[in-house]
């Protein structure tokens, strides 16, 4: 009888041990799945915020903004604050889109994409005013992107 009981016990053992690994293989699976869903949710964040931009800047008066700043027209004080606040929410959704990138939730080949967009806002003489404006209010690490990018872009 002792021998039975060991034997069973050593079963026992060895499906719980089974057990553990097969319960650690499953939560690194769940992990994975759940980093992909959340990479996935920050990337169409990203893109709604975006979109949210780009609707803002189809707007009449918006449009009329950034026609008068293309052909070098002065801009009423207006004009200018809310088109400062526009570049401002346009400067806050790429910040995020570099924060997204420093965590890790946007790959590396997507925010290279992101940058080359964003580099063409600095080609403005306006948009380099408005950012020695308001860089001082960014986060350093996202300053330090955006120079470069400007600094690029002379050289």
């Amino acid at each position: 009888m002792g021998f039975f009981i060991e034997y069973f016990n050593s079963i026992v053992g060895a499906l719980a041990a089974i057990g553990a690994v097969a319960s650690i293989y499953y939560l690194i699976q769940e992990m994975r799945e759940q980093n992909r869903v959340a990479r996935a949710n920050a990337r169409q964040n990203v893109a709604d915020s975006h979109q949210e931009i780009a609707l803002e800047g189809m707007k009449k008066s918006m449009v009329k903004i950034k026609l008068k700043l293309r052909n070098d027209e002065e801009l009423t004080p207006e004009e200018d604050a809310k088109y400062m606040s526009y570049f401002s929410i346009m400067l806050r959704s790429r910040e995020n889109q570099h924060y997204q990138y420093t965590i890790g939730m946007i790959d590396k080949g997507e925010w290279d994409n992101y940058k080359r967009s964003f580099k063409t806002l600095f080609k403005s003489k306006y948009h380099l005013k408005l950012w020695s404006f308001m860089k001082n209010t960014f986060n350093d690490s996202f300053v330090e992107v955006v120079e470069e990018l400007i600094e690029d872009d002379n050289n």
